[in-house]
């Protein structure tokens, strides 16, 4: 980790470590709070399936691997409001960045963090 940015990666649909832009361009600037929220309240008609959960939770516990391999741990939270859990987990570590990888399809979450000290960026891959 190169910079001394503090950035929180907050991790969606996009759980995977390979090809990642928001995880690379976090790593590069600095010190890294991998996390994962989910908030059922939030999930409306899109609310997940049997199928679909278990698919969340092994692929939740292969992400918690991959990061825990590279001295990362994920942290997993379940909130009743994803943007109250996001400012809790800025507020944590100080962080000046929460970053994430833009979801392409039917459904977005849009989740707005306004602060003079904390910015958001999205990241968008260049694969469709």
């Amino acid at each position: 980790m190169g910079g001394s940015e503090r950035t929180v990666v907050w991790f969606r649909r996009d759980l995977r470590i390979d090809d990642n832009p928001a995880l690379a361009a976090a790593a590069r600037d600095g010190a890294v709070l991998p996390v994962f929220i989910w908030c059922p309240a939030e999930e409306g008609r899109f609310y997940p399936g049997r199928c679909s959960r278990w698919w969340l939770k092994e692929s939740l516990a292969h992400l918690a691997r991959s990061l825990e391999a590279l001295g990362c741990p994920l942290v997993l939270i379940r909130a009743q409001s994803t943007l109250a859990a996001l400012l809790q987990c800025v507020d944590s570590i100080g962080a000046t960045r929460v970053v994430y990888n833009h979801l392409y399809g039917m459904f977005t979450c849009q989740c707005y963090l306004s602060s003079d000290s904390c910015s958001v960026v999205a990241y968008f891959s260049n694969e469709f």
